[in-house]
């Protein structure tokens, strides 16, 4: 039987993960012999817009036959691993122009998200251990395998009263500073113990590359044309389009470390904006989520790809030494 994952199934979410997997896997990573109420099974889709490699489901748990001693989740996240998302986008698109044609592409893309979960779950394994980090909980996880092709998933706590951080916000250097405190907290986790899984020892850019044709990278650039066709925007892309061949093919944030003699250390790898919760009253740093692109690095690549995406130029090159002295002191 051929199992994909841009397959439409019965379970949740639309995906081959059931209510009973569910169940059962969380009663065991509880140790609880309190049940899930059959009747209250409600699952809201709440990754829908952000991102196309899984399916995000929160759920909400009405225990039943929980002793008065057990503290028991509320609500949890659970993530699994899907192409649907992005068949949906991929289907609206004409023929021709698909991003994906073909069950040989499907298969390619829907390893590449094996893959990048079974970095996400050896990222929780190896952060479990550890306290005080800015870090959703793990209830449990199941990495793919052999035997396990379409069932990957990650339960999360749901992290209350918090909101993503948007790319389209003004955002203050005080959060800034919060984030590189806490990136810096959780590197350190990989000096005092060495990341030894296979997923974290990856060159995560340079399966990247092989699976990615350089058309494909530069075309991404060419849509600006249709938003903006000016003689200074024709200028500005035959500028990009020398430069697009130097960074294409660059794995330099897996190998940097080599290069400058630094120990490298456990880097998040995709640090933007949007996978950053933020606390709806405060504003103050809740959580760091999607670990899909965790790599060994130099900690300043998350660092600056937050500033990137949360700051203004002028603010960035303002607070850059203030931000990094603040990471490498958390770090040390």
């Amino acid at each position: 039987e051929n199992m994909n994952l841009h397959d439409i199934y019965d379970g949740l979410l639309e995906t081959a993960v059931t209510w009973d997997d569910f169940e059962s896997n969380i009663m065991t990573a509880l140790g609880t012999e309190a049940r899930l109420g059959a009747k209250y099974k409600t699952v809201v889709d709440i990754g829908e817009g952000n991102g196309y490699a899984s399916r995000c489901g929160l759920i909400t748990c009405f225990w039943i036959g929980a002793s008065t001693d057990e503290e028991l989740p509320k609500r949890v996240v659970l993530k699994i691993p899907s192409a649907l998302p992005f068949r949906k986008l991929n289907d609206s698109l004409p023929k021709g122009h698909r991003i994906i044609e073909g069950e040989e592409r499907w298969a390619s893309m829907e390893e590449r998200l094996r893959e990048v979960h079974n970095i996400e779950v050896a990222t929780y394994e190896f952060f479990d251990e550890f306290e005080g980090l800015s870090l959703p909980k793990k209830y449990y996880s199941k990495a793919f395998c052999d035997e396990n092709r379409v069932g990957g998933q990650l339960c999360l706590e749901y992290v209350e009263n918090s909101r993503m951080m948007n790319f389209h916000e003004r955002h203050s250097v005080e959060l800034l500073r919060q984030i590189a405190r806490a990136l810096g907290k959780m590197q350190a986790c990989s000096l005092k113990k060495e990341p030894t899984a296979p997923e974290l020892n990856k060159d995560f850019f340079e399966v990247y590359v092989n699976n990615y044709p350089f058309e494909a990278f530069s075309g991404k650039f060419k849509g600006i044309f249709s938003l903006d066709s000016s003689e200074k925007t024709k200028e500005l892309m035959e500028k990009i389009d020398k430069l697009l061949p130097v960074y294409f093919n660059s794995n330099l944030p897996c190998t940097i470390h080599k290069q400058m003699g630094f120990r490298p250390v456990l880097v998040n790898g995709d640090c933007r904006t949007e996978n950053v919760l933020i606390d709806k009253d405060s504003g103050d740093l809740a959580e760091i989520l999607d670990w899909q692109c965790t790599h060994l690095g130099v900690g300043v690549e998350d660092l600056h790809r937050i500033m990137l995406f949360a700051l203004t130029s002028e603010e960035r090159r303002a607070s850059t030494p203030m931000l990094v002295e603040e990471m490498y002191n958390s770090l040390v």
